[in-house]
């Protein structure tokens, strides 16, 4: 997945407000339009001029200086179900069209101690064409809210940050590991294979009737060990429904 430049400005008409998206059930699952969370215009991005032209996309932007950082002017954002869009209207319209898994990191902040501000990490690397750490690159820029010098606080960019959590959910990275963090089931554990029966104990059971295996002084779950004793009158002839089995812990 890679950026894209923008030459025109997204239009209404090929997005679904979320509000009616809302409201009722689409017509059809395939096809549809993206859905647009949130779009705000008037913004200013803050951004080392070094990493802005490390992409084609970005170094298109028309900058002004500001001490070791440059500033994007009159951008708009469109945070919809598809992708995330800056889009500049002037001097000359361009923007960069971003898939939601080269957004690394995105989360909000105060900008200069006092503006609120969206600070957001972009990879600006195919994640397939990248072998080494050293070549991967990535751009650090800040999303100030309109009129920010004299209105530093500002709803619109909570909002922002919320939709961009929505539309983020829905697509994965798919590089991301599904390990849950849990620890590696010990294929050698007892029952690791399957059920513990009466039929097949002996297999787990050394002859002091201890699970072969076990470390000694390694103290089993709560209930393990335990017998349950039958009572009369448990099923057909004093035999439970279901044979009595070990089940497996972890």
């Amino acid at each position: 997945m890679t950026l894209r430049h923008l030459d025109a400005a997204p239009k209404t008409e090929d997005y679904t407000p979320l509000q009616e998206h809302q409201e009722q059930t689409p017509s059809t699952f395939f096809g549809a339009k993206p859905v647009l969370y949130a779009r705000y215009g008037g913004l200013t991005l803050s951004v080392l001029a070094s990493q802005l032209q490390e992409d084609a996309a970005f170094a298109k932007l028309s900058t002004e200086p500001d001490g070791d950082d440059v500033l994007v002017k009159n951008v708009e954002i469109w945070v919809n179900s598809e992708n995330l869009i800056l889009f500049q209207d002037s001097p000359t319209p361009t923007g960069v069209s971003i898939p939601y898994p080269s957004v690394a990191l995105h989360a909000t902040m105060k900008y200069k101690s006092t503006i609120e501000a969206l600070y957001m990490n972009i990879s600006l690397n195919d994640a397939d064409t990248v072998n080494e750490e050293e070549d991967i690159k990535t751009l650090e820029l800040t999303v100030l809210p309109p009129n920010y010098v004299s209105s530093p606080v500002a709803t619109c960019i909570m909002d922002i940050f919320t939709a961009m959590n929505t539309c983020a959910d829905l697509h994965p990275d798919p590089d991301a590991s599904d390990d849950d963090g849990g620890d590696d089931l010990d294929e050698t554990a007892p029952g690791a294979s399957g059920w513990i029966t009466a039929e097949n104990m002996d297999e787990y059971m050394d002859e002091d009737g201890n699970f072969a295996g076990m470390v000694m002084g390694e103290e089993l779950g709560p209930g393990a060990g335990s017998v349950r004793q039958r009572d009369e009158g448990d099923g057909a002839n004093g035999v439970n429904e279901h044979e009595e089995k070990y089940y497996r812990t972890g």
